[in-house]
């Protein structure tokens, strides 16, 4: 046979090839440009639902993931109102856990209420009476 039947095979093999290749590596680019919109997406819901209290962010952005919806530039354009939703369906994932003031002094002057009584001191050895704060003794005994 004649050498021009072999060379436009071998060149439509390659060229075949080359469209192969050509959409495995769109494919794979919008794969990543995905990952990298969910990736920011899921930072920005994160830190949004840290703010709004959310008890578990990361787990609420989950639930809420399938519906994002970007824009041509990556970006999400729907995420307050997703993050409505969220709170909407999950109010206890919003819980206000209310938050006691902590102070400098850590407590100091706070006194706990005395343990020890007449009744208790009765029963107690001279031994385990001598152990014991005597402040704490002479209250006692003076009431």
């Amino acid at each position: 046979m004649n050498e021009e039947n072999t060379k436009p095979v071998a060149v439509v093999d390659d060229a075949a090839d080359l469209q192969g290749k050509i959409e495995s590596l769109e494919g794979e680019n919008l794969e990543l440009k995905r990952s990298s919109q969910l990736a920011q997406a899921r930072n920005a819901a994160v830190t949004a639902l840290g703010r709004l209290g959310a008890v578990s962010p990361a787990l609420l952005f989950e639930a809420a993931e399938l519906e994002l919806q970007f824009d041509e530039t990556g970006a999400v354009v729907n995420l307050e109102a997703q993050l409505a939703t969220l709170q909407r369906k999950y109010p206890e994932q919003f819980a206000v856990v209310p938050r006691i003031p902590t102070t400098i002094d850590a407590g100091a002057g706070r006194s706990a209420p005395p343990q020890l009584s007449k009744e208790a001191l009765s029963r107690m050895t001279p031994a385990e009476i001598a152990e014991l704060d005597w402040n704490d003794v002479r209250r006692v005994l003076a009431s």
